[in-house]
């Protein structure tokens, strides 16, 4: 059952249907869990339910879900193709029935700094473009930590991400000697 807050984006790729949506109600934690759970996201480890309930009410999750069944988006001037341009009221709208496939979760002060973490979708879904949608509808402020090879190609080619360490002159990252740096 779809929520009346957050921000909402449609995309139809195949005939099938798609909402990213940053209302927490829409957020299936078993599927947040199990995220955690995969070595997909090695990075993270499962909580007890109290300190996810915490860290996702401290964060912006954009989930990722299927709509079901398969029914055409409703028209509207906003077009699945402009990640960036959400409903503009989600009042007075249809029901959907969703199914989460996917997550991207954002620390941020929603003014000018993005912190993207989190990052996953079901292996199944991998293939159809919608990773890097769920990415777009992020904040284009975002600061991104990736693994050094496949993520950072793959942030790199898609995305227009490049490395800190290119804009030396201009902006340096660093961190305490917790994390060891090449």
């Amino acid at each position: 059952m779809a929520s009346t807050n957050g921000q909402e984006w449609r995309k139809t790729t195949a005939d099938v249907n798609y909402l990213v949506s940053t209302a927490t109600a829409l957020l299936d934690y078993d599927f947040i869990d199990m995220a955690f759970r995969t070595e997909d996201m090695y990075w993270a480890k499962p909580l007890p339910r109290d300190q996810l309930t915490t860290l996702l009410a401290n964060s912006t999750t954009f989930g990722l879900y299927r709509v079901l069944p398969d029914a055409p988006a409703p028209k509207s001037a906003d077009s699945p193709s402009s990640p960036r341009t959400p409903s503009p009221t989600l009042e007075n709208r249809p029901t959907d029935e969703l199914e989460q496939i996917g997550i991207a979760r954002v620390i941020t002060d929603r003014v000018t700094t993005t912190y993207l973490t989190d990052v996953y979708i079901l292996p199944d879904y991998r293939t159809h473009g919608l990773g890097k949608w769920l990415i777009q509808c992020c904040n284009e402020r975002a600061f991104l930590v990736t693994t050094p090879g496949v993520g950072k190609d793959f942030y790199t080619r898609e995305l227009g991400f490049w490395d800190v360490r290119e804009e030396e002159e201009r902006l340096v990252c660093m961190t305490r000697r917790f994390f060891k740096m090449d």
